[in-house]
């Protein structure tokens, strides 16, 4: 042990043996505060509106004692350390004690500091708040064995909750009042509601959102109150919303947009120097050139207040949240100017952000297969590139991996290669156009009320996007490959619920042009390495299409992702019209290598229980099935389904389950074999959760996993194909591939499954998870009779880190 060693447990020592009495600083006549007994709720109604009262009523009780667990007003740590250094360095001059207290102390919170008389008033306010008129919060101090210390318990009667009987509106002008009417059936505050103050101002805001969506800019939610009658009827409250008298003029009328001035800025402080437009929209910018630094539509694209209509501040919204969302600008600001009577001339400030970045990204990789190294990537970005919004990306990358297992620990790798994207903030199809409609004499289309007719609104700013990337993967000692990829892709989403992505093409093209002999050797050695390593061109087509239910729409919310994707229909069709090839001839090529033929569909749907405000369940099912024909007898490595994981199966690593009954222990195949093989046709997994709310920020979850994936290859071998004394080897491999592919009279046996805990830290931005799974049952025969097959516990268990929810 080192001399510094020994002095930091001497300096821990002596801190824990000067501070084994947490209330030695405690002034006479106060107590040390160690937390809150569990609270005690009496003469109450399991409702919603109770469970959202007692979360305001914790809350405002809720003090952490020193050594909060987690920020647990009810546990403590055994070692609450930050009180034991306060104890230790209390009163000293020393600069290390003072250096101490000041970096880890924490001073001790006592019972006069944490006032449970206030804190009881402020609960009980809370009750009132809610509509619990008649409530009571009481507290009593809970002497502990040590009579420094105290605990106090709270005890919260609740009583008779107050509901509405009737709710009028008074002293609104009649075409404020004829909206009220009109929107009768979206009142937030009914007959029989609680009688609280969420319902209240709820109903407020919406009269004043209803009022500023239809031109009243100057109206705010404070002009009305509510004057309540609690004595007419037992429990209940006849309501009055009342608009106040004597109210600015301005308010009481709608108001229409008058004319639109753009300024376009690329610092804060230019100048104005040069402007464009027409009568009722100028653009104001200070390049110096004849052109605006953007193209004025891709901002009119997004601006939805037009001039001569209504005020809407639902428009409003939405276009600072559309113009925001186009990457271009650091701030936007929208400003009304009144003029006449009734109308607002708009003002719209655009601040560009920095036309260029540039990044550099550094990462480590560890994977399964037992390769491990450094990764760099050096690029730029540049924002509105061509004047429409557009932002390029190009960056150059390279990586180094070497292998750290005992076999083929020659096999290191280099990789390096550059990839470069295309945004544009719009369609780009020639039928489809962000300009007004006109007719075959070039005019404006306009509707029956003589507004333009303007082409189809989308809810999020639609894209087309445009890649194209380029690696070479150099292992000195076997082969040097070439992959190129490029993908032209749209994305667009037409309600908040709803979104498309439409790939019309997607190629990928992996060609190995240099293999030394002994990696040959090697593929003669291992056939079924050449299932990744295979030369192939993929040209496919995917679409995606994504339903997300609101939380606040429906009460068991769910998501559905559904990708369906083709790849060589459209060069088959070439190679058989134009070329005179078979339709299932094996091995058309082009660009020299074959391309892929296949049909894929992958279906992945979340449902979500909610069972209280502190708990949920979710159910998860991803399935996909893929079928080869035509040129292809086989899907290329990287499109076949694989299970496992911490999104998956989490009982079980990446690739180590399936297809069907193959198995991943003890069969013939090394790690890296059974990690190529370990892929299939069709894929089933099923999850489901449930989550809790634990302490905090902290959460917890149970789980239970199963699934499987299943391969119509077929993977058996004949003697020939090996040395003559390698024939038990063919034996046992050809009994390890045998049940691969799917029969559902075996589904139930072929699915792995798994249970285990998880722990889940939300920091709001990032949740940090971490799982625990236990396997239950394998697909395959290991040996241990029963459906709980797996025979020894350190083959049962995997532990999972990752950022996210599983599903």
């Amino acid at each position: 042990m080192t001399r510094y060693a020994k002095l930091l447990i001497l300096l821990v020592g002596m801190v824990c043996l000067s501070a084994c009495s947490t209330t030695k600083h405690v002034p006479d006549g106060d107590q040390l505060f160690t937390g809150l007994t569990k609270i005690e709720y009496k003469n109450y109604v399991d409702d919603d509106n109770f469970i959202a009262t007692q979360e305001e009523v914790e809350a405002a009780l809720a003090t952490a004692p020193n050594g909060a667990l987690f920020g647990s007003s009810y546990y403590r740590t055994p070692f609450p350390y930050g009180l034991w250094i306060w104890n230790y360095a209390y009163g000293s001059s020393g600069k290390i004690k003072k250096w101490l207290n000041k970096s880890f102390g924490k001073a001790p919170v006592l019972m006069s500091q944490v006032n449970p008389a206030l804190r009881a008033s402020v609960a009980q306010s809370v009750l009132r708040k809610n509509g619990y008129m008649h409530g009571q919060v009481t507290y009593e101090e809970k002497p502990q064995r040590n009579p420094k210390k105290m605990k106090i318990g709270y005890t919260v009667t609740l009583d008779t909750l107050f509901t509405i009987d009737t709710l009028s509106y008074v002293n609104f002008p009649p075409q404020m009042q004829a909206l009220i009417d009109s929107t009768q059936q979206e009142a937030q505050a009914r007959k029989g509601d609680p009688f609280n103050v969420a319902t209240l101002d709820a109903e407020r805001s919406r009269l004043s959102q209803l009022f500023r969506n239809n031109g009243y800019y100057y109206y705010q939610s404070g002009y009305a109150s509510y004057l309540a009658d609690t004595f007419d009827v037992r429990n209940r409250a006849k309501l009055r919303l009342q608009l106040a008298d004597s109210l600015p003029e301005q308010a009481l009328h709608p108001w229409y947009v008058g004319n639109i001035r753009m300024q376009l800025r690329e610092s804060s402080r230019q100048q104005m120097t040069d402007s464009i437009g027409r009568r009722f929209l100028k653009i104001f910018y200070g390049t110096g050139k004849k052109h605006a630094p953007i193209s004025p539509r891709v901002i009119l694209r997004d601006l939805k207040l037009r001039p001569r209509r209504l005020f809407s501040y639902a428009d409003y919204s939405e276009s600072i949240q559309k113009i925001n969302g186009t990457g271009v600008f650091s701030s936007v600001d929208l400003q009304f100017t009144p003029r006449d009577r009734d109308t607002l001339d708009l003002t719209l400030n655009c601040t560009f952000d920095k036309p260029w970045d540039v990044y550099l990204e550094t990462n480590f990789v560890n994977r399964t297969i037992g390769r491990m190294g450094p990764e760099l990537k050096l690029g730029f970005t540049r924002r509105n590139a061509f004047r429409g919004g557009e932002k390029l990306d190009v960056n150059l990358h390279g990586s180094y991996e070497w292998q750290t297992s005992s076999q083929e620990s020659n096999m290191n790798t280099y990789q390096y290669g550059a990839d470069a994207s295309l945004e544009f903030p719009r369609i780009l199809l020639p039928f489809v156009s962000d300009s007004p409609r006109r007719d075959k004499d070039g005019r404006v289309k306009r509707d029956k009320n003589g507004r333009v007719k303007r082409p189809r609104q989308f809810f999020a700013t639609p894209w087309t996007i445009a890649k194209v990337s380029t690696d070479i993967i150099n292992r000195p000692d076997y082969y040097k490959m070439h992959i190129v990829s490029g993908e032209w892709t749209y994305r667009w989403q037409p309600r908040e619920s709803k979104r498309h992505e439409f790939s019309p093409i997607t190629l990928k093209y992996q060609y190995i042009n240099t293999r030394t002999a002994q990696f040959n050797e090697l593929l003669n050695q291992n056939p079924y390495l050449m299932t990744a390593m295979d030369d192939y061109f993929i040209p496919k087509m995917r679409y995606t299409f994504t339903y997300q239910g609101s939380a606040k729409k429906h009460h068991s919310p769910v998501r559905w992702e559904t990708t369906i994707e083709e790849s060589g229909n459209v060069t088959a069709l070439y190679d058989v019209l134009i070329q005179g090839n078979g339709w299932n001839q094996k091995e058309k090529t082009l660009f020299k290598n074959p391309y892929s033929q296949y049909v894929k569909i992958e279906t992945d749907v979340t449902k979500t229980w909610p069972i209280d405000s502190k708990s949920q369940v979710v159910g998860h099912i991803n399935a996909g099935w893929m079928w080869c024909y035509g040129n292809s007898a086989e899907a290329p490595f990287s499109e076949r389904f694989y299970v496992g994981g911490a999104n998956s199966i989490r009982a079980f690593t990446v690739r180590s389950i399936g297809p069907g009954a193959y198995p991943s222990m003890g069969g013939v195949g090394n790690k890296q074999i059974s990690y190529l093989l370990q892929n299939g046709d069709s894929k089933l997994v099923m999850n489901l959760e449930y989550r809790r709310q634990l302490v905090g920020s902290l959460y917890g979850a149970i789980f239970l996993d199963a699934g499987n994936i299943w391969s119509n290859s077929d993977y058996t071998l004949s003697y020939g194909d090996v040395d003559d004394d390698d024939h038990d080897f063919v034996d046992k491999w050809n009994q390890d591939v045998s049940d691969m592919k799917f029969k559902p009279g075996k589904l139930l046996k072929h699915l792995a499954t798994g249970t285990g805990l998880g722990l889940r830290y939300d920091m709001d931005f990032l949740v940090i998870r971490v799982d625990w799974g236990f396997g239950l049952h394998l697909p395959y025969d290991t040996g241990k009779s029963g459906y709980f097959n797996i025979p020894r516990f350190k083959d049962m268990h995997s532990l999972h880190f990752a950022i996210g929810y599983p599903f």
